[in-house]
Parts: structure tokens; sequence; C-alpha cells
């Protein structure tokens, strides 16, 4: 069996489970309660729900060999940690920004440079400015290279916001994604702040994968499933029919438009219609177009003549081999 770590709560659970479904990977959890569930697509595979900082921990130290969690933890518990590898780094969802922010009333204080001036204010009254947040260590670098030396962090695993509010920190680092949970405590992001872009991520286990081809099998059906899943989000199926002299002929008229030009060009196969024919020919077209350039693809159709035209979403849409894969088999150097 492979140990699939998901997200056990919040957010970025309900957005997990819609997103490994839509891969073919719907996760099944009968009880609520529990904190196991199953993957009946991916028999092999042993789905445990945990905090998304205890699966960065979890994979690093070997007890868990796959994990959904956000990039953001990786960056603070793993580090250099030589057994996590991060097998996909955005997953399309759970996008955070991890930022600096102060309390409104602070009017004079806009950009870092005024936070850097606060700072050595604050020593120089014998103080220390107080940073509360559960990213020390992304903090504590992005303070000292930005030329911020002296201050203290303080620990926050829940209501980093109303830090400031309750007296035990003066500012705060800590993830937003639209900046409203900030604005509604009276709270503003200091200007080029971002410490990190944070989202969603599939990492995994060094050392597992390359103990056990199993293992190794069954993360590149994961892979394989969500790369080409996110990959076909781009694309949509065009099918119509078009009259014409010859297959040839159409696929030149259909190909003189750009939007229709598809991935290799498109499939034109003869319609045998039904009854009386009146002696012209039709053709079926079909092909895989950008999303969004359905509405002009359909106009050229309809200038040809084309009618019945639909459009279908693309589910998967596999490469000639994963680059996900593969790039994850040269961080494990291929070998087993």
């Amino acid at each position: 069996m492979i140990r699939f770590a998901i997200p056990s709560k919040g957010a970025l659970y309900d957005a997990t489970l819609l997103f490994l479904e839509s891969c073919g990977l719907k996760v099944s959890r009968p009880n609520p309660r529990q904190y196991t569930a199953s993957i009946r697509s991916l028999p092999e595979a042993e789905v445990l729900l945990h905090r998304p900082a205890d699966i960065v921990q979890k994979v690093a130290g070997g007890d868990i060999d796959l994990g959904v969690t956000g990039l953001d933890y990786v960056q603070e518990f793993a580090g250099d940690e030589p057994n996590l590898l991060v097998a996909e780094e955005n997953l399309g969802f759970g996008r955070t920004d991890l930022v600096i922010a102060v309390p409104d009333a602070w009017v004079d204080v806009q950009t870092w440079a005024d936070v850097a001036d606060l700072a050595a204010d604050f020593a120089k009254d014998g103080r220390q400015l107080r940073i509360a947040t559960k990213y020390p260590n992304l903090v504590r670098a992005f303070c000292y290279s930005r030329g911020v030396n002296v201050f203290t962090l303080v620990d926050s695993q829940g209501a980093t916001e109303a830090a400031p509010a309750l007296g035990y920190a003066d500012l705060i680092a800590d993830i937003t994604e639209t900046g409203t949970t900030l604005r509604e405590n009276r709270l503003k992001i200091v200007a080029g702040t971002t410490i990190l872009t944070s989202q969603a991520c599939l990492v995994v286990g060094r050392r597992a994968l390359q103990a056990d081809p199993s293992k190794l099998a069954a993360v590149q059906t994961v892979l394989e499933l969500v790369e080409s899943r996110r990959r076909a989000r781009g694309y949509a199926q065009l099918i119509a029919n078009v009259p014409g002299a010859s297959a040839l002929g159409v696929a030149e008229q259909v190909t003189a438009s750009l939007d229709l030009r598809g991935l290799q060009g498109p499939t034109v196969a003869p319609v045998y219609p039904q009854g009386d024919s009146t002696g012209e020919g039709w053709f079926a077209v079909s092909l895989i177009i950008a999303a969004d350039r359905v509405l002009p693809a359909v106009a050229h159709l309809r200038s040809m003549g084309g009618t019945g035209v639909v459009v279908l979403p693309v589910q998967y849409a596999f490469g000639e081999q994963s680059a996900s894969f593969q790039r994850l088999l040269g961080a494990l150097d291929g070998s087993l």
C-alpha cells in the first residue's frame, strides 16, 4: 500500500476532494469522523487525513509516501530536507500569498522601508519589533534579506490577524487569499512584502519511491491523471457537419482558420445521410481547439455551411509522456 495524505479539513480539504474527483481519483470517506479513506480507482492507496503542516513533516520523515499540501508549508517546514520532493508544484487551487500586514492606524507605514525605519526606532528605545506569525523560518529569512535584523517573532497558530489588537504583536506575517480578513481586522498589507506565493502542491518521499517500484508506479498513475486533467482544461472538442466535394478540400477550408488547426489537424470523415441524398457531399469534422477560441471557430464553420456544431469538454489530454513524472524520475536519478 502507498500512504497518500490529504488535508483533513477546511477550504484546502474541500478543494482537494473536488480536484481529485475531477482527475478520476474520487476519495471515499464514509464516516466523516474517521481519518482514513480510500480511492476506488487507486486501490493500492491508503488515504490518510492530516493537517497540511503535518503532511509535510510526515513525508519528510518517511511516514507518508505521497501527499497534497500547501507550498507555504513545504517551504516553511521542509527546507532542504532531501527525502521530500515536490512532484507537482502547482495543482491549480489553494492560491494564497504570505505577506506582512500592519494596523491601518500606522499611516506612515506603507512600504518595507518604513517597517525597517520603525524597527530601527524601536531598537534605539531598547525595544524589538514584534511580528506574529506561524511561518518563523520564512519570515526570519525575509527580514534578514531585507536588512531588518532586530525583531522578535511571536508564535501564532491561530487568529494571527488579532495579534496587534490584542497587544501581543506589533504587526503580522500571514497568508491571505483576497485580503478580506486582514481588512476586517483593520490591517493593511505593506507594499512589496509578498514573502511567498503559495498554492496546493503534490509532495512525495524520495526513499520510499527509490525502494519500492510499486509505489513509484502508483505515483505515476496520480501524476498522469493530474497532469492530463490540468492540460485538458485548456481545450475543447468541436464536432460539426460540413459540406464539401472531398475530405481534403474540407480539411483545407477548416485549417485556413488558425483557430481550427487543432493539436495536429482536424479529423475529416464522410457522413452517410439517412433517406434521399441531394448529391452534395457532407463530412464530419472533429478536432481539439483552445477553449477560449470556441466562438471564432464556430463562426468559421458556419461560414463554410457547417451545421450541427457540437462543443464537448475534454476530460483528459495526455501528452507523449508525463512531464511531471519525467521530472520526478530525474530527481530520483532514475534509480530504484
